[in-house]
């Protein structure tokens, strides 16, 4: 006999399902309707901004809520122009931990 907690209740699993497909139509839908319809200027410039714009979205409120994060991110900043994104991100997490410790 299989206890209660461990039977499988079918409609969290089709919830579970659905969300699943959802995300992963997002995923796909957004690169397949961007193929098939022309941008302007203010459109195609908004959309490269995006991933910037999200970025910061994600990282102010930490940023201001301990001195050590903004200093973190001060120093993202200052090195995100001069080498790639990846190292800048790893570079700011690393002064997080860094300065978390220290302060």
């Amino acid at each position: 006999m299989i206890p209660d907690a461990m039977q499988l209740d079918w409609s969290l699993f089709a919830v579970a399902l659905g969300g699943a497909l959802v995300t992963w139509l997002t995923r796909i839908g957004g690169p397949w309707l961007i193929t098939r319809v022309r941008l302007g200027p203010a459109a195609s410039a908004a959309l490269e901004a995006t991933p910037g714009a999200v970025l910061v979205a994600l990282v102010a409120p930490s940023a201001l809520s301990r001195p050590s994060d903004a200093l973190a991110a001060a120093f993202v900043c200052l090195i995100a122009r001069r080498v790639p994104m990846v190292v800048a991100v790893a570079g700011g997490v690393a002064m997080v931990v860094l300065l978390r410790w220290l302060l």
